[in-house]
């Protein structure tokens, strides 16, 4: 997998968001690429667990992953990478958000039956999903060229999730 994240890191251009990147080789392909003109890493999880440490301007400051929108503009990144294993626990505020700060490609790594599920609230926004098995994981890449956010829809699809992870808990305490 490691090799498929350089040549995807080394063909990046514009700006670039990288969540739970912690191999040494792609971050020395980011620094090297002189198409990536700006880049923002957010690398671990502090002792909360949902504030992550991010350099942006010089200063380091904490960033809740729910509040992306926050801090970044409308479509004003390029390219995202992330780490499935850091942001699962934050699906639902995650996916909308990473559609509306990105207006290009967003890749995230991990295990194929987690990102199965992660496509599944990708299809609601875009068609343009590509799946990418590679021999100790999978890349999904998701063109958000075209993708479009809308309040309502939103807050709908928010609480279809909410109620599937409150039926899902709920299935969990009846078996055991």
């Amino acid at each position: 997998m490691n090799k498929q994240l350089l040549e995807i890191t080394n063909n990046m251009k514009g700006s670039l968001l990288g969540i739970g990147i912690n191999d040494e080789n792609i971050l020395d392909v980011i620094e090297k690429n002189d198409d990536i003109h700006t880049c923002y890493l957010i690398n671990n999880i502090s002792l909360t667990g949902k504030k992550f440490n991010m350099t942006k301007r010089g200063k380091n400051k904490k960033i809740n992953i729910k509040k992306l929108k926050k801090h970044f503009k409308k479509k004003s990144l390029d390219n995202v990478i992330c780490n499935y294993e850091i942001i699962k626990q934050f699906q639902r505020s995650f996916v909308p958000n990473s559609i509306y700060i990105n207006k290009g490609d967003l890749y995230i790594y991990g295990n194929e039956e987690d990102l199965e599920t992660l496509k599944l609230k990708y299809q609601r926004y875009t068609a343009d999903i590509e799946i990418t098995k590679v021999s100790d994981g999978t890349i999904m890449k998701i063109n958000n060229q075209n993708t479009k956010n809308k309040f309502f829809k939103d807050k709908i699809y928010r609480l279809k999730d909410f109620g599937s992870d409150a039926l899902e808990l709920m299935t969990d305490i009846l078996i055991n």
